[in-house]
Parts: C-alpha cells; structure tokens; sequence
C-alpha cells in the first residue's frame, strides 16, 4: 500500500471513530435523564448511528463526486444537501440493526421517524460539514507546504546558479607584465545579466569584455554564458571589428527577438599600452589619466547595436595608446543610468564628475560613490572593469 493510500484509511478511520463517538453522544445527551439510565446497550445503539452515518455521508459524496464537482451551488450547499441525506439513511439503518441486535427495544410510530428525520439531518449536516471544512483547510495546508517547498527549491536553484556564474567570471584582480586589471559585478538579482571577461591571446595580447544581457534572471545568465563562451574563440582568429560582426551573426540566430546582447571590447598589448576597441552598444569607455584631468570619453564611430539585433551590421573600431599610469575604464550601462532618490537616471555629465573628483577611483569606491548619489536600490546590474598600464 502505498503511503498516500495509507494516509486517506487512517483518515476514514479516524473520521468513523470520531462520528461514532459524537453518536454516542448524542444518544447520552438524549437519554441521561432517563430513569433506566444510560447503559452500553444505548452506548452501542449511538455509536452504530454515528457510525453508518458518517459511511452513507462518505459514501455518498463519493458517488456524487461529479456532480458536486461541477453543480452550480455553492460547494457548501451540495455538500449539505448529501449530508442530510446520508444522515438520515444513515440513522434509519443503525435504527433497523439496533432492533434486530437487541440493544434498543421501542419502535419509533411515522409521526415519530418523521419528527426524528430533520434530527438525524441536522447532525449529519453538521458533522458532515465540519469535517468538509477540516478537508478543506487540510488541502490547503497541503498547497501551502508544496509551494514553500518549490519556493525554497527555487531558491536553492537560483543561489546555485549565481554561485555557477561567479565562477566562471575571473577573478577580480589581475595582474601581468605592463597590465593590472580591477572588475567588480554587482547584479540586481541573484542572477546577473552583465558580465565581464579577461583572456589571454596568442600574441601576448589581453582581451577584456564588458556586456550587458538584456533582461534579469536566469534567462539572462544563461545568454551571458554563451556570449562569454564565444567571444575569446572569435577574438583568437579575428580583429576587433571582426569580432563584433561574427558574435552579431552567430548570436543573432540563437536569439529571441528582445533578446540582445551590449558588449564593449577591447584588444590590449601590454608591452606598447596599444589598444583597439569596438563598441556594441555600452556607455563609452573612459581614459583616466594621471594628472587629476577629467575623463576623456572613447566614442567609437560607425553604428554601434547591440549584438543580436540586426542581421549584419558592419562594426568599426577605433585605437590608442595607454601612457603609464594611465588606465581605461570600461562601465555598463547600470551605472550612469541608475536613479536618483528623485527618479531621475544619475546621467553620463554627473557620473564624469563623480570619475574626475574621486582621483584615482577603484571599483568598489565608484560603487560607493555612484550609490550615495542614486537610489539604494539597484535597478539595473553594475559591472566596472580598469585596465591600468604599469610600469
């Protein structure tokens, strides 16, 4: 037997004893001030009552399952309805088997039965409901379990996943020979849509990637894998521009319509501060220098979609040189844009500001700075990388 099937007999059971001893009941409330008394003989005689009743009321609603599964009457009336009935056949029969037994010795006359029919009705509704509504709220409590139990799985889920992706982002501190980079990702759920990448090319040279997933969630994590997967094979065989052109084609067909991917990326040679940059979509990048000037925005020429929307666009790239010391900043959109208390984005001129009065800003403060002028809660992912020519 399964345990399900065991659950719903001891749940028969349970309600026979329990019908049985509100019969006896019954009867003992009816039959106390008798001068005979009350005796095992009416103890039997209640108990019989109650107990037929609750089979015929069960049996019932058994039988009419259909009918009360899709009647027009509010449940509770129905259910009423064939409660009263089972009631009284109920109490009809224990009354036929009482005698037959010995334990009661009086024939009830028709104006009697008939006065004793909305009795035996009566208590079958009422018991007949009360146990209705215990079923009721039992299934409730069910649901209520097996959502908490999926809601915790989820979670479990979802912490599991955020767990995944933190992994295979690197590390947040890089350093090399001519190089040292400084990423930080702070997503808005559990799951991020930004990311950011760093790998090492056959020519001793380092690509990094900044993008931005459209949307939240595990749906956004799960393009965020596979544009990160893709992109250090294309930039193995392919100039910066190149790489644009051939991650649009190949993730626009595994792409639903909204779906879309902003990437900015960068091409650096550690031993000459060279770069080259393309830029699908994302804020421009910034040049900080040494010398405490204001941040010198990288505009990329050209259209600039986000991979993913068009079939072919035709990319462009735009190139220079890091002095030492100085150092590239790469940012999603989720910063310059982030609200204020008053609803309002930040804006690219105020975030500028905030870059050439912090000095020589590493990401955690330009999280810091950037979320004391906006709103505490985050709207959208933050990502930031700093690539830093060293000596």
């Amino acid at each position: 037997m399964t345990q399900s099937a065991r659950a719903q007999v001891v749940e028969q059971i349970r309600g026979l004893a329990i019908s049985a001893a509100v019969g006896l009941g019954v009867v003992y409330l009816v039959t106390v001030d008798d001068t005979r008394g009350f005796h095992w003989e009416l103890a039997a005689y209640g108990a019989l009552i109650g107990g037929l009743g609750y089979v015929f009321c069960a049996g019932l609603a058994w039988l009419l399952r259909g009918w009360l599964a899709t009647t027009r009457l509010p449940a509770w009336l129905a259910h009423a309805a064939v409660y009263f009935v089972g009631g009284v056949v109920g109490w009809l029969l224990a009354n036929r088997i009482a005698i037959a037994l010995g334990l009661v010795h009086f024939r009830l006359s028709l104006a009697e039965l008939r006065g004793y029919f909305p009795v035996a009705g009566a208590i079958g509704v009422m018991v007949g409901l009360v146990f209705y509504g215990f079923s009721l709220l039992q299934n409730q409590l069910s649901k209520s379990v097996a959502r908490l139990k999926e809601a915790e799985f989820a979670e479990k889920e979802v912490e599991l996943a955020r767990a995944m992706q933190q992994r295979i982002l690197p590390p947040e501190e890089i350093a090399g020979e001519g190089y040292r980079i400084s990423s930080r990702n702070l997503p808005a759920r559990f799951v991020a849509g930004d990311f950011y990448d760093v790998f090492n090319l056959a020519d001793g040279s380092v690509g990094l990637v900044v993008a931005d997933v459209a949307g939240k969630g595990m749906g956004a994590g799960l393009i965020m894998a596979t544009a990160k997967a893709a992109m250090p094979f294309l930039a193995a065989a392919h100039p910066v521009d190149e790489v644009l052109r051939e991650a649009n084609k190949r993730l626009k067909t595994r792409l639903a319509s909204r779906e879309f991917v902003a990437l900015t990326y960068v091409r650096y040679d550690p031993k000459t501060g060279r770069f080259e940059l393309g830029n699908a979509g994302l804020p421009d990048p910034y040049v900080l220098g040494t010398d405490g000037a204001r941040p010198r925005a990288l505009s990329v020429p050209g259209p600039r979609f986000p991979l993913g929307v068009r079939n072919e666009v035709l990319y462009e790239k735009i190139s220079g040189t890091l002095a030492p010391g100085e150092r590239l900043l790469l940012v999603s959109d989720g910063l310059p844009e982030a609200p204020t208390a008053a609803g309002e984005p930040l804006g690219y001129e105020r975030f500028e500001d905030i870059l050439a009065t912090a000095g020589r800003v590493e990401p955690d403060a330009l999280f810091a700075l950037v979320r004391s002028a906006t709103s505490p809660t985050l709207a959208d992912d933050w990502t930031v990388l700093i690539l830093e020519r060293t000596a």
